[in-house]
């Protein structure tokens, strides 16, 4: 079983499937990583940090005290333990493609706020809100209406602009979701995986668990990654 990726996008595209044969190539282990290439297509939308100046602890405050506020967050555990909340977003096209991502400022009280950005790509051809997540060396053997799941942790350095902490892989997990009116809605994603903490590579054990009540549909192009 063989996908491409697919983009609305020609130049795109084309970079697409590139990147897309390389995973094809090369035996699971050797799988080519997907996040940069899924992160840069998509743009700054993907993984937005809050504007310098933003009260995190304000915002932390309102999101503990507030359970039914429809605030995407969750609960990260392995190396990094700690809560997350922050943003849902999703985007879809005519033809089937379906992406759905995950923006979440992490409480751990570090000096420093980290940023998890999650991107999670539909497989084949499917109009499924619920299935597996798997990484890129699961992907011969998933069905349609699985997803690729890609993230990252991302801060500011001492310039005040953001930078990649660590990159991902994912093992395993799943998502299922609504979509009502133009919004995602009703969103649930398990997680696990490690992640390599830059610049030592050093694998560190991920879990995440996400709820996302409400998202919109701004993530363009909806990345499809379509079955040869």
């Amino acid at each position: 079983m063989n996908f491409r990726l697919r983009s609305a996008c020609g130049g795109l595209a084309a970079l697409a499937v590139l990147a897309a044969t390389a995973v094809q190539a090369q035996p699971a282990p050797q799988v080519a990583p997907q996040a940069d290439f899924v992160f840069e297509t998509l743009g700054p939308a993907a993984c937005e940090m809050p504007p310098l100046g933003f009260d995190i602890s304000q915002f932390r405050t309102f999101v503990e005290t507030k359970p039914d506020a429809p605030v995407t967050r969750g609960e990260i555990s392995g190396g990094l333990a700690a809560g997350f909340a922050g943003g849902g977003l999703y985007g879809t096209d005519a033809g089937g493609g379906l992406v759905v991502g995950v923006q979440g400022m992490v409480f751990d009280d570090a000096p420093a706020l980290t940023m998890l950005c999650m991107v999670l790509v539909r497989l084949g051809d499917s109009d499924a809100t619920s299935g597996a997540i798997v990484g890129e060396a699961g992907m011969a053997g998933a069905p349609d209406g699985a997803f690729l799941g890609v993230f990252k942790l991302v801060q500011r350095n001492d310039a005040d602009v953001p930078v990649t902490l660590a990159t991902g892989t994912v093992d395993g997990g799943s998502i299922s979701f609504d979509l009502r009116d133009g919004f995602l809605v009703d969103g649930s994603v398990t997680i696990e995986g490690s992640y390599r903490q830059l610049p030592t590579d050093e694998a560190v054990p991920f879990s995440a668990r996400i709820a996302i009540p409400r998202a919109e549909n701004v993530l363009r192009p909806a990345l499809r990654l379509a079955r040869d």
